[in-house]
């Protein structure tokens, strides 16, 4: 591919690279020496980069470089894939470009000197927004599970059952597998993955959504109010509340949604005091739509801000 094939979004404020794709709610970026972060999402590949218009000055506005890399075939992936790896409205979207994040911090922060300094640490952080399958089954593979053995697996699944991708600088990348092809698939046939007792829930994850329409169906969840939205996925083989949360929030667009693990469970009880069985409660009243946001950035905090006394 041609240096023209690059996608450029100028000024862009309120992102941090490393901050969005290594923050857990994504598994299949890997960050390059230069700080760039090379994937795939949508059967596309790409490197982003991230260029702030000034190193020394903390949070700035930035340029957001991405460099298709090259793109699996329509009929290979989900709903989210196109015929053409450069393609300006997919990434807007999957990086959540047309958020006003600064105003969205502004109101979290208001009033709330924890949730204050917890934007502050994690302030480049948005949401990126997935497609429903690939957020269902990596979030499965997650449970009980830490972050390089969860990208581990996925790697593993998607280079098994998804379609390879011939990168233009001769790097091979693969597509997420199809919901068909999972449904097809015995546990067996994932054995070599390493999934463990998870493969049995992705078998039987991906027949059930198979039979209940596919990727339209798990599509039409992303419109559907919040709660019958969490107990279609509660229905599903290998999903509990945590994981559907994290679907609600990670490939359905449901920014209320409140993904309750040991470290929210702790930031909850350390920093509000709200016992975590009714962390998701608080949060969804004390944090509104933006609920899910907000998880991100008290994660963050917790897991790489919080100084002692805090």
């Amino acid at each position: 591919m041609s240096k023209d094939t690059r996608i450029v979004f100028r000024n862009v404020k309120d992102f941090s690279a490393e901050q969005t794709f290594a923050c857990g709610q994504a598994f299949r970026w890997k960050r390059g020496g230069d700080g760039s972060y090379t994937g795939v999402a949508g059967g596309r590949a790409a490197n982003i980069a991230f260029t702030p218009a000034d190193a020394d000055a903390e949070g700035c506005a930035g340029d957001i470089v991405i460099r298709p890399l090259g793109v699996a075939p329509p009929a290979a992936c989900g709903e989210g894939n196109g015929s053409d790896s450069n393609d300006r409205n997919f990434w807007e979207n999957y990086l959540d470009l047309r958020r006003d994040y600064g105003e969205i911090k502004r109101a979290l922060a208001a009033n709330d000197a924890v949730m204050a300094r917890a934007v502050a640490c994690g302030a480049g952080i948005r949401i990126l927004n997935q497609e429903p399958w690939e957020a269902l089954i990596s979030f499965i593979l997650s449970q009980n599970n830490h972050i390089p053995r969860i990208t581990a697996c996925v790697e593993r699944l998607c280079a098994a059952c998804g379609t390879r991708i011939d990168g233009a600088d001769g790097g091979v990348f693969f597509a997420f597998p199809r919901i068909e092809t999972l449904a097809g698939l015995s546990e067996g046939d994932l054995a070599p993955c390493g999934l463990g007792y998870r493969a049995k829930y992705l078998i039987q994850t991906a027949r059930r959504v198979a039979e209940a329409g596919g990727a339209a169906w798990l599509a039409a969840l992303r419109d559907a109010a919040i709660a019958e939205a969490e107990s279609a996925l509660l229905s599903l083989c290998g999903v509990g509340p945590k994981v559907a949360a994290c679907v609600l929030l990670f490939g359905l667009g449901h920014t209320e949604g409140f993904p309750v693990d040991v470290w929210m469970a702790r930031a909850m009880r350390e920093l509000y005091g709200v016992d975590g069985k009714d962390a998701a409660a608080h949060a969804a009243e004390r944090f509104g739509p933006y609920a899910g946001i907000a998880q991100q950035y008290l994660f963050h905090y917790m897991r790489n801000g919080r100084r002692p006394g805090e």
